[in-house]
């Protein structure tokens, strides 16, 4: 029995089709969205939790529970961000546990509102370049 000239795979697909990648409904595109400040790493997406969580929680302590990084790990980064940006991103009250605390300052707010803002339209525009690259990839354009 003659074989046609395209091989068929075992899932009646030809060779060249069989080596086709499919990748619709299976990969999508996931940016890290770290903003950096003359070069240097400024804030990413663990850093603004950080800043949201105090904001919810009200202390700097609980909301660095919530991001699983130490209080030291934290701290400094806050610190970091608050020199690099000349500006105070949270305002803290001594006290302990009964009347101690921290929140987020206007600028802090700012902050992580422009940064979620900017994540979101990032987010969108990968995934619609993403979507066009597949679809160029399942016509066979590069």
């Amino acid at each position: 029995m003659a074989r046609t000239e395209a091989a068929v795979s075992s899932r009646g697909r030809s060779r060249d089709q069989a080596s086709a990648l499919d990748i619709r409904g299976r990969a999508s595109a996931n940016l890290k969205g770290w903003l950096n400040w003359d070069g240097a790493f400024l804030v990413g997406p663990r850093y603004i939790r950080l800043l949201e969580g105090v904001e919810r929680e009200g202390t700097i302590r609980r909301a660095c529970r919530g991001t699983g990084m130490s209080y030291r790990t934290c701290l400094n980064r806050i610190r970091q961000m608050e020199r690099t940006l000349g500006t105070a991103m949270l305002t803290t009250r001594r006290g302990g546990a009964r009347r101690g605390g921290a929140v987020l300052t206007p600028a802090g707010r700012q902050f992580v509102r422009v940064y979620r803002q900017w994540r979101e339209e990032v987010e969108r525009a990968s995934q619609r370049a993403f979507a066009r690259a597949a679809v160029g990839a399942d016509n066979g354009v590069s």
